[in-house]
């Protein structure tokens, strides 16, 4: 070859995939995180934050979290693997049945965001997690948000740093 273009020096070499680093960055790329809190308007509309948006999707599920203690929005995807997750703990169990039938008389689907980055909490979801509270705490929870009275997050946030020492020992011995 005479115009001194180069060639590659294999050309049978595979090309190589991401990087080990860059399947983890790629894997988090999405996730949730942060903490953040808003008030809800006198309709229940509730502010997402901007950096969610996005990762949340147009349409998205607004579901319990898995203690029934806060509201969950999940990306579709996500909604759909934990749910899956929970229907393979044993549909024979009363127990998973009962738990069940709860998660999913409070889940809906096809939520969407206002123009102004709000969500109207359904009701029933602000009655029995929010309670009368007007103030929430929206936190990233990896695969999904988490919506928080901000009375009940202020308890958990308390307990957890005066065990973090016992939690920490724990985590230890994972």
């Amino acid at each position: 070859m005479d115009d001194n273009r180069s060639m590659p020096e294999n050309p049978a070499a595979p090309v190589s995939g991401p990087t080990e680093d860059e399947l983890l960055l790629k894997a988090y790329e999405n996730s949730f995180t942060g903490t953040y809190r808003h008030s809800l308007d006198g309709k229940g509309r509730l502010v997402i934050p901007q950096c969610f948006r996005e990762a949340l999707g147009t349409t998205f599920c607004v579901a319990p979290s898995y203690n029934f203690k806060s509201i969950g929005l999940y990306p579709n995807l996500e909604w759909a693997r934990v749910r899956d997750q929970y229907s393979k703990k044993g549909s024979m169990n009363p127990a998973v049945v009962e738990y069940l039938e709860m998660f999913d008389a409070l889940s809906f689907r096809g939520q969407e965001l206002d123009n102004q980055g709000r969500l109207l909490l359904p009701t029933q979801m602000r009655e029995i997690m929010l309670g009368d509270e007007k103030e929430a705490v929206i936190t990233g929870n990896n695969r999904h948000i988490l919506v928080t009275a901000k009375s009940r997050f202020e308890t958990k946030q308390t307990n957890f740093f005066a065990n973090v020492p016992s939690i920490i020992e724990i985590m230890g011995q994972l």
